[in-house]
C-alpha cells in the first residue's frame, strides 16, 4: 500500500524505492504523485540505481515545468486584474500548493481555480480573453448557469487552464443547503494573503478543510484521489491554529459532515494526520451502526481503488462504484445536533 509513501513524503524521509514494486510506482506516476515519491526516496543511497528512477525523475521534471507555467500564469492574471477587481480568491491547488507545500510542483494541478464576486465575473473573463485565453466549446450554457464556475478558459500558447468560480458549490449540488457553503459564510471566511508578493485572498484554514473534504468526497476519484489526502496532511501539519469548534458547528445537520468524517477518520486511521479523538467522536455523534459500516466500507474503497490502484471488473465497474460512493457519502443524516462544544475543545490538529 502507498500509505507509507504518503506518510514519508510529507516529512521527506529517505524511503527505500525498492519497497515498492513496478505496478505501485507506475500507479504513483499515473496519479500525479511522482514528485512526492522523488522527494520521499531521493535521500536513500540506492534510489538512483533503480531501473524505475528515470521514470520518476522524468515525471518530476514534467511537473516542475507545468507548475512553473501555472505559477507564472497566476502572477500574470493577478497583475492584469489589479485595480480592476477586488483581490482574487485562490482555491484548491493554486492556493494550497503555494501556501503549505514545501514546493508548489509537489501538488499536481489540472487547472487554476479562482473565485470572484458574481458582478466581477465579466471583468475577469474579459481580462483573461485579452491575455490570450479562450473558452473551447464543452457543455451547454444551461449547464454552466447552474454550475459554480463558468466554462473553463485555456491559454492558446501555454495550455494553462483557468476556472473562474462564482460560488464554492453548484446550485444542483447536495451541499448547496449547507450553511458552510453560503455566500455569507464565504465572505466571513476570506483571509488576506499574498502570492509572490501580490495581494490575494484565500479561504480560512477551517473552511479550506471542509471544502477540500467535500470536493474530494463528491465522487470516487480513482486517478488523483490521493491528492486531497496530501493536501489535508500538509495543511494540518502547517496551519498555525485550526479552530475545530467552528468546523464542528458547520457540520451540524449537514451533508458536509459525512465527507469530513470519512476523510478525517481515514487519514487519522492511516496515521497521516493527528486529530484529537474528541473531534472525531463529535463528528460521529449522530451515527448509528449503519453509518459506521458505511464509513468502514468507504475506507475500504479508498484503500483498494484510490490508494491501491486496483482495476475495475465487469462485476464492479467504475460506474457502479461511483453510484455506490454517492449513496454512501452524499445522503443527508437525520436532523440531530452534534453535542455542544466543550471549553477544552482542541484547537490544533
Amino acid at each position: 500500500m502507498l500509505i507509507s509513501l504518503l506518510r514519508a513524503a510529507t516529512v521527506g524521509n529517505g524511503l527505500p524505492l525498492e519497497t515498492f514494486d513496478e505496478r505501485a510506482v507506475r500507479w504513483v506516476v499515473d496519479t500525479g504523485l511522482a514528485p512526492l515519491f522523488v522527494r520521499a526516496t531521493a535521500r536513500h543511497p540506492e534510489a538512483a540505481t533503480s531501473p524505475l528512477w528515470p521514470l520518476l525523475k522524468a515525471a518530476d521534471l514534467t511537473a516542475r515545468v507545468l507548475t512553473a507555467d501555472q505559477m507564472d500564469a497566476m502572477t500574470e492574471i493577478i497583475d492584469a486584474c489589479r485595480d480592476k477587481a477586488p483581490p482574487l480568491v485562490l482555491l484548491k491547488g493554486i492556493s494550497i500548493a503555494d501556501q503549505y507545500y514545501p514546493a508548489p510542483h509537489l501538488r499536481p494541478m489540472r487547472d487554476i481555480d479562482l473565485l470572484v464576486e458574481r458582478d466581477a465575473v465579466p471583468t475577469i473573463e474579459a481580462i483573461l480573453t485579452r491575455l490570450g485565453y479562450v473558452q473551447p466549446p464543452q457543455r451547454s450554457a444551461e449547464f454552466y448557469a447552474k454550475h459554480h464556475h463558468g466554462a473553463p478558459f485555456v491559454h492558446s500558447e501555454t495550455g494553462v487552464w483557468v476556472d473562474v468560480h462564482r460560488r464554492l458549490v453548484a446550485s444542483t449540488s447536495a451541499l448547496r443547503a449547507d450553511t458552510v457553503f453560503s455566500m455569507e459564510t464565504l465572505r466571513r471566511e476570506l483571509r488576506p494573503s499574498t502570492f509572490r508578493g501580490r495581494p490575494v485572498r484565500r479561504l480560512s484554514d477551517e473552511l479550506q478543510i471542509v471544502y477540500l473534504s467535500c470536493h474530494w468526497a463528491q465522487r470516487l476519484q480513482v486517478v488523483g484521489g490521493m491528492v486531497a489526502m496530501v493536501d489535508l496532511t500538509y495543511l494540518s501539519r502547517n496551519a498555525p491554529d485550526i479552530q475545530w469548534p467552528r468546523i464542528l458547528h458547520w457540520a451540524q445537520d449537514s451533508v458536509s459532515c459525512r465527507s469530513l468524517e470519512l476523510l478525517l477518520t481515514y487519514l487519522s486511521r492511516r496515521r497521516l494526520i493527528e486529530v484529537d479523538a474528541e473531534v472525531l467522536q463529535r463528528l460521529s455523534a449522530t451515527q448509528n451502526l449503519l453509518d459506521r459500516l458505511t464509513r468502514d466500507l468507504g475506507h475500504a474503497l479508498v484503500d483498494r481503488y484510490v490508494v491501491g490502484g486496483h482495476d475495475f471488473s465487469r462485476l464492479v465497474s467504475e460506474r457502479t462504484l461511483g453510484r455506490l460512493w454517492r449513496t454512501l457519502v452524499l445522503r443527508r443524516r437525520p436532523a440531530r445536533r452534534l453535542r455542544r462544544p466543550r471549553a477544552s475543545a482542541p484547537r490544533k490538529v
